[in-house]
């Protein structure tokens, strides 16, 4: 099954704490009068706080988080905090990612305890006229580096709660790898992931290999005896059912495309890979694809079946689904952080680098964007503005929902093979977002560093032209500043439009990880 980033939700769980006097005394800790001090009364008092808290959360809970039935932690004036009561709750806390408190007087240690036992995070709950007993649990959660938070401001508690909801979406991506070589090996995006160990411990990612070769076999039809490379084997080999999905698929894209410049057949042999490799990610359970492309291509089986990785990226992408050129495995999280913390924003990627100035005008080198009369145009209408602070990006796997993850734009289908006119790239005009903000990032190599940046869209290019020369342009606040933070973690960036900087950083941290800004 495919476990897209939507479909999953961060569990939080209400742990009702509190405490109940069996006499009645009054002193230091227990005040009232008449039958607030007569045993029983604590019981309704605890009640109409833990409504109070359940309303909270209700009200309060951003979106892709589920509120578990609670459960309570209920000791009283003698202090027998008994073994039952922890052993009631464990099946419920083994099914949390957050346990929610409220603590209050005279039971704040239980909120402690409660750390320790589980080594669940804890929020603690704003909302409570005992907040200085929130400052002290959230202290006594602290030692051994045990996750807590305090929040005074319901406001607060949400944004925490999408981050912690964010970090789930990073550590449930399971990236299909599709590999010639060794595992870690590409003979292009050789600043990608290295240690997968390091990874899914730090991250919680994880990874499934598929060798190019068995990839390859499977997006023709069954043969008597089994595919070359697995003879004899079941394997996931083209079927009826599938050309009809991609004959749907084709016509969808062909009806729906504002310019065309492929046939029908170069489209159909495009679109067999992007459906055999959908396939491979629901057989083994993945959400995040890459495979290489040099590596690939040379060897002679995308000229021989006419298609180019690039659609399988961008329809990947458009459904929300982390897809990486290049096995570029450090994009794919990459793209998976700016989902999540974006709450469901449609990804991009690409090779990146500074625009250069010289004397007021700007100079695109060949193969920066684009060849040619297409590549003037570009250096024209930059020379029209500011030329300083300029960035871009540039790959074919633009596709139709970039802006808004929820409708489609409009869009063009070139080929990307110059000469026999295969390999399907959807075209996006990126002049159509000119003003617009953008925010982009990388994780490292090692998995120890994120790069978080924000820009702003001041031109497109590429519309019109093929192969792999779509470029969006992009102002920085500082170009020298941006490259150099850049240089910490890579070449391919990802992006998402709008400004999510805060978040990004917010679930780097949540990580552990070092965050570098620009």
């Amino acid at each position: 099954m495919i476990k897209k980033a939507e479909d999953i939700k961060l569990k939080i769980l209400p742990v009702l704490v509190g405490a109940e006097h069996l006499y009645y005394y009054e002193g230091p800790c227990r005040f009232g009068a008449g039958a607030e001090l007569e045993p029983g009364f604590d019981t309704l008092a605890n009640e109409e706080r833990f409504a109070a808290l359940m309303s909270g959360l209700e009200e309060n809970v951003p979106n892709g988080v589920e509120i578990m039935e609670p459960v309570r932690l209920i000791r009283t004036d003698d202090w027998d905090d008994a073994e039952a009561m922890w052993e009631a709750i464990e099946p419920a806390i083994k099914q949390a990612d957050v346990a929610v408190c409220a603590p209050s007087i005279a039971c704040d240690d239980i909120v402690a305890e409660l750390s320790e036992r589980f080594e669940i995070p804890i929020a603690m709950a704003p909302g409570n006229r005992y907040s200085p007993v929130i400052l002290s649990a959230a202290i006594s959660c602290r030692p051994g580096n045990r996750e807590v938070y305090a929040f005074y401001k319901w406001s607060d508690f949400t944004y925490r709660m999408k981050i912690l909801r964010a970090r789930k979406v990073v550590q449930n991506l399971r990236i299909l790898c599709v590999s010639r070589y060794g595992s870690p090996t590409s003979m292009s995006a050789i600043d990608s992931i290295r240690d997968f160990d390091a990874i899914t411990d730090r991250l919680g990612v994880r990874f499934h290999f598929l060798n190019v070769h068995e990839l390859f076999d499977q997006m023709t039809p069954a043969v008597e005896g089994g595919n070359h490379t697995t003879p004899g084997r079941v394997t996931l080999d083209l079927t009826d059912e599938d050309m009809a999905e991609v004959n749907v698929l084709a016509d969808e894209l062909i009806n729906g495309a504002a310019e065309n410049d492929m046939s029908r057949e170069m489209i159909v042999k495009g679109l067999i890979p992007y459906v055999t490799v959908k396939k491979n990610l629901e057989r083994w359970d993945c959400n995040g694809f890459t495979m290489p492309c040099p590596d690939a291509c040379s060897t002679r089986r995308l000229n021989e079946m006419q298609f180019t990785p690039c659609i399988i990226h961008a329809l990947n992408m458009e459904n929300g689904i982390p897809s990486g050129c290049e096995y570029d495995i450090g994009a794919v999280i990459s793209q998976q952080f700016l989902i999540a913390a974006s709450g469901g924003m449609r990804t991009y990627m690409g090779n990146s680098c500074p625009v250069e100035a010289e004397d007021g005008h700007v100079v695109l080198r060949g193969g920066a964007a684009n060849a040619g009369t297409e590549l003037e145009r570009q250096r024209k209408r930059l020379d029209e503005g500011d030329v300083e602070n300029l960035y871009l990006i540039h790959h074919s796997v633009a596709h139709r929902y970039l802006p808004e993850p929820d409708k489609k734009q409009p869009y063009g289908i070139r080929y990307f093979a110059m000469d026999q006119k295969f390999g399907i790239t959807m075209r996006y005009d990126f002049d159509a977002d000119i003003g617009k903000k953008i925010t982009l990032c990388r994780i490292s190599p090692d998995g120890r560093k994120l790069f978080v940046g924000s820009g702003e869209i001041v031109l497109g290019g590429g519309y019109a032209a093929n192969n792999c020369s779509q470029v969006v342009y992009f102002r920085v606040k500082n170009q020298e500043d941006f490259f150099k933070q850049q240089c910490k973690v890579g070449n391919h960036l990802s992006m998402v439009y709008g400004d999510f900087a805060r978040e990004l950083i917010a679930l780097g941290e949540s990580f552990g990880m070092e965050v570098v800004t620009a």
